[in-house]
């Protein structure tokens, strides 16, 4: 007697771990959540455990064993380049031999093209991800998937929580200087960031690895109250953003949903709202979606169509 096929597929980052158990029909059994994979940051141990313990709550609700999974998929932050996924899928196939734990096929890929299939399970679909950086992922019919930005802060990602912080941070300085117009913006960041001189804020900038992209919520409060500098900043992320959608569609050919992912997109907002209409406008015949399922589940979904069934699940 054999077991029908399960995949485990993971959403890992900074701050969690999403994880989702399905069958090989896509049908969705348990979704869990725990502490944070983004093992550039903590390391591939810590992030190899935190998946497991993940694994282990799911497996747990649905009465199940690690030998009844056909495969598993971790979709993780930081794991752009092929050298960096194999990097992270050796270590966590040595932390699970470590522990005595016989894993099914492994398989490591970027959050961001799990994100996209989750959105758009088996059919086409795009995805704009905002958060502290920013990168446009489309796929066709056909599958094919098309990349647009996502080239890091110092090169890129335009149209991010980071692009956006860092021109706020400008906008200081420049009226500062007498360089720039007046703007609530700077009340803020003196009020929020405790900063009491411009030599204060560049110290936190260059000699204590200060946050920029956390200086964007302040940007979005000032446009609330009619700031028209953080108005101006927003804008242009926005029209930054529309130019990721103009390649995009330049590269399939028509217009296909797009969804809005990431913690500056993923909610209705000043930015949101302008995108939206810029779409609208430009972009008649694409329509605006929210994502089908989850990234994890994105990612268990990936599992079945990239990792092989074992032989025990095939049957005789």
């Amino acid at each position: 007697m054999t077991t029908p096929p399960y995949y485990l597929g993971f959403d890992g980052g900074a701050t969690k771990t999403a994880g989702a158990l399905i069958d090989s029909e896509g049908n969705v059994i348990a979704e869990k959540t725990g502490g944070p994979s983004n093992f550039q940051i903590i390391g591939i141990p810590q992030a190899s455990k935190n998946i497991i313990d993940v694994a282990t709550a799911l497996l747990s609700e649905a009465s199940l064993k690690i030998s009844d999974m056909s495969g598993m998929l971790l979709g993780l932050t930081g794991a752009g380049r092929k050298s960096e996924q194999d990097r992270m899928k050796i270590g966590f196939e040595e932390y699970a031999r470590d522990i005595y734990l016989k894993l099914p096929p492994v398989a490591v890929d970027t959050d961001a093209i799990i994100a996209l299939e989750g959105a758009f399970p088996g059919k086409a679909g795009m995805i704009l991800i905002s958060g502290t950086g920013s990168i446009l992922l489309a796929k066709d019919e056909a599958g094919h998937v098309y990349r647009v930005g996502g080239w890091g802060r110092f090169v890129g990602d335009e149209g991010s929580g980071y692009a956006i912080g860092r021109a706020a941070l400008t906008a200081y300085l420049r009226e500062l200087d007498g360089r720039g117009r007046g703007t609530i913006i700077s009340t803020l960041i003196e009020e929020k960031l405790a900063i009491d001189s411009p030599h204060s804020l560049v110290l936190k900038i260059y000699q204590e690895n200060f946050d920029i992209a956390s200086v964007a919520i302040l940007v979005f409060d000032a446009a609330a109250e009619g700031d028209e500098v953080a108005s101006s900043i927003l804008n242009d992320a926005a029209l930054d953003l529309s130019a990721h959608i103009a390649a995009a569609l330049q590269k399939i050919g028509r217009s296909i949903p797009i969804a809005f992912m990431g913690s500056i997109l993923s909610h209705q907002n000043y930015l949101a709202d302008k995108l939206s209409s810029l779409i609208s406008k430009e972009y008649p015949a694409m329509s605006i979606v929210k994502p089908e399922q989850s990234a994890a589940v994105g990612a268990a979904l990936l599992a079945i169509r990239s990792l092989p069934v074992s032989a025990e699940h095939r049957g005789s």
